[in-house]
């Protein structure tokens, strides 16, 4: 779940926390509306977000939970938590650059574009929208 979306149904972590259930959550925290941003709103602070402390809310809505919350910004961040044993509610916030998109996203919301404006709508000035990926070395390099 993106962070995005989390914030209109946070409430239900604690629905989970309450009934002891054990999932694992990966809440994807990239700053904002990644699809809207890959439309036209690139840059537009209308698709950014407040900043929850994320990782702070099983703790928050329930302070005697046993959850465990992981906050993961490298690759040795997520094999900590990926390591975790999952008896417990597991709760891991991963911190993406927001200009960072799957190629379907960023393609279908330029699609989208098009059909919403035709061939000399605004998406074709440059920096509006987020654009697929190009690669270089078989590596991809990041949308800026």
């Amino acid at each position: 779940m993106a962070n995005g979306s989390f914030q209109v149904s946070a409430q239900e972590l604690s629905t989970i926390l309450r009934h002891d259930y054990k999932p694992v959550i990966f809440l994807i925290n990239n700053g904002g509306y990644t699809i809207e941003r890959g439309y036209l709103g690139k840059t537009e602070p209308y698709n950014d977000i407040a900043n929850w402390a994320y990782a702070d809310l099983p703790k928050a809505f329930c302070p005697d939970t046993s959850a465990q919350s992981f906050v993961v910004k490298t690759s040795g961040d997520l094999q900590n938590a990926l390591s975790a044993p999952n008896d417990t509610m597991i709760f891991v916030e991963s911190i993406m650059d927001p200009y960072d998109a799957p190629g379907a996203i960023t393609s279908s919301s330029n699609k989208g574009a098009e059909l919403d404006y035709g061939p000399r709508g605004p998406q074709g000035r440059d920096n509006l929208q987020l654009r697929p990926a190009t690669y270089e070395g078989g590596r991809p390099v990041p949308i800026r």
